[in-house]
């Protein structure tokens, strides 16, 4: 309904109103609906022609657009799911609805842009690493290559590197490898030629050196596990050069540092790759103090292609925003500070994923408790006091059980969505538990792809029906936000996460037949856990999630309407544009179109 009609009604209801009272005050008229009824479209006649002045009056008031966009828009508003055309003003959505509707906000300065494509709320990744990003385009992407392929990348890098210089890759996977078994450092020494080099496996949680770093890290036979950390050993007892999560802090001491430029370079360039992907909001999981640092420059010199949502982690961050307090609301929604991240354990592809019983593939193994119940404990109560949300990392059956468990013993309640990132391994026991006490799972619907190369050889076939539940979890009454996790994962794209939602099958489009089928949601659920999902799991639903009239003008255009396209083909769809607060960060033509 337009505004005219809204002003319209609510005059005629007023007086309507006024009438019934002063007709229920007079004796006579107590009882007589008649009478009632009769003065009432008196009123309505008499004041027709006067609220049209008074809504003429109101409109010329309102704000006028400063562009309107024309073209198909999916509201995702239940009340009004279709729309021709949008007019913002300031950022925000002040009319939406027909072409002729809106037009009626326009002003002679007015910017018109056509829309080519079909517009949804802005896609929001609720689980991403930025700098982890950025980084990744300066060094070897090793995803999906077998072992081979990664030692002849390694190979030609050196020609290309200075004496000495450090190798960096990222992405590997040896769930793509036969045998599927982890990697040594010999087979790096025999292509380095004395450069030391790390390459980081998909998950982040577990990192393949050659000889040459473990030499200038002082790893040896004597050099002792750290708590929450595995350096796997062969039979002699000798480091292999695989490092397994905390393990892998044994190496940072000797690693060149980045320096500041290096991370608002990598930042910049990532923030912009999510221009390209179609995002308009993402949540960075694990960003210490520098990396805010960095967010707040870039802010204040108007160079956030995209809202960041910040989860601060580290005992440092931690302590500085516990004396502090959260940030909601930097920059009209472009930034906020609100949430602490913690890692419960590890990951299930290197098997420091915290599991209640042995792995499957490995029987002397349970993976890793990355963080104490007491410790927990202690963080959750301190957020808690200074109204700051709590996000844990918590992959394993136990790890999930834990995490639940803590947040249960210290009373979070639903109004503070306390979250659990990954929720990769949920039990029937604790399935109903996410709705029951609130809990938000953070899952990554883009894990599908590699759970199917492995997940079975870990957990076993009595236990792999409880990995990435993400059907279960929804019927459960749970609510789920989506993310990527990227780069510790398959993709980052959001076209991925919604395909890979829809099929149960991995960004390849493997398994053919799709993973556990009967986990898969329908289009409008993965959108939601997209959209209005990721954006209530950061607080942002008065603001961001759907297109309606308040709410920032954020958007995502694709080539084609997802619930039309069949859903072998949904990653087939292109981003064609990419709209915050009604300014556009991307469009595939760069040149704006009128209509």
């Amino acid at each position: 309904m337009n505004e005219r009609k809204l002003i319209r009604r609510a005059r005629l209801t007023s007086r309507a109103n006024a009438a019934l009272q002063a007709c229920g005050n007079s004796g006579p008229f107590k009882t007589d609906r008649l009478a009632v009824l009769g003065i009432i479209v008196v009123v309505v006649i008499l004041t027709i022609v006067p609220v049209t002045s008074m809504a003429a009056g109101a409109r010329r008031q309102l704000p006028a657009a400063d562009t309107i966009f024309s073209g198909e828009f999916l509201t995702l508003d239940p009340s009004h799911p279709h729309a021709q055309a949008m007019a913002v003003s300031a950022g925000r959505i002040i009319a939406i609805g027909s072409q002729a509707e809106v037009e009626s906000r326009a002003a002679k300065s007015s910017r018109r842009i056509r829309v080519d494509g079909i517009a949804l709320p802005g896609f929001n990744d609720a689980h991403i690493h930025v700098s982890g990003i950025g980084a990744q385009l300066e060094r070897l992407d090793l995803r999906g290559l077998a072992k081979k392929e990664i030692l002849a990348k390694v190979a030609q890098a050196v020609p290309s590197s200075q004496p000495g210089a450090w190798i960096f890759g990222e992405g590997w996977d040896q769930g793509f490898w036969h045998p599927a078994v982890f990697p040594t450092a010999q087979e790096l020494d025999s292509v380095s030629v004395g450069h030391p080099v790390v390459l980081n496996r998909i998950d982040g949680h577990s990192t393949w050196v050659n000889s040459k770093v473990l030499v200038l890290a002082k790893i040896s036979r004597a050099t002792p596990d750290p708590e929450g950390g595995r350096i796997l050993r062969n039979v002699a007892g000798e480091p292999t050069g695989m490092l397994v999560d905390n393990a892998q802090e044994l190496i940072r001491h000797v690693i060149p540092r980045p320096t500041h430029a290096d991370q608002e370079r990598r930042i910049r360039a990532a923030l912009q790759e999510f221009t390209r992907w179609g995002l308009t909001s993402v949540q960075d999981a694990a960003v210490d103090l520098n990396t805010i640092a960095i967010y707040k420059d870039l802010l204040q010199r108007g160079e956030l292609p995209v809202r960041v949502y910040v989860m601060a982690a580290g005992e440092q961050a931690r302590k500085h925003y516990l004396a502090t307090g959260p940030e909601p609301d930097l920059g009209k929604g472009m930034l906020a500070v609100r949430s602490f991240k913690l890692f419960a354990d590890g990951a299930l592809g290197s098997r420091g994923a915290e599991l209640t019983e042995p792995y499957s593939d490995a029987p002397q193994e349970s993976g890793l408790e990355l963080i104490k119940d007491a410790d927990l404990d202690q963080i959750v109560q301190a957020a808690r006091q200074k109204g700051f949300q709590v996000n844990t990392h918590a992959i394993g059956d136990g790890a999930v059980r834990r995490v639940l468990d803590a947040y249960e013993k210290e009373g979070v309640t639903k109004q503070e969505r306390f979250r659990v990132e990954h929720a990769s391994m949920v039990t029937d026991k604790d399935l109903m538990r996410f709705a029951r006490l609130g809990i938000i799972a953070s899952i990554q619907p883009v894990f599908v792809g590699e759970y199917s190369r492995w997940a079975e050889d870990r957990v076993g076939s009595s236990r792999v029906h409880w990995v990435l539940r993400t059907r279960d979890l929804l019927n459960a009454g749970a609510i789920l936000a989506a993310g990527t996790d990227y780069p510790a994962s398959d993709s980052g794209r959001p076209i991925d996460t919604l395909y890979c939602a829809v099929t149960r099958r991995g960004a390849d489009g493997k398994p053919e037949r799709g993973w556990y089928s009967d986990q898969s949601v329908r289009v409008d659920q993965a959108l939601r856990m997209m959209t209005s999902g990721a954006v209530y799991s950061a607080f942002q639903e008065k603001d961001l999630g759907t297109l309606t009239v308040g709410r920032y003008a954020d958007f995502t255009v694709l080539s084609a309407d997802p619930y039309k396209v069949p859903i072998n083909d949904l990653r087939t769809l292109a981003i064609r544009m990419t709209v915050v607060a009604g300014r556009i960060t991307f469009a595939e033509n760069q040149a704006a179109s009128q209509p």
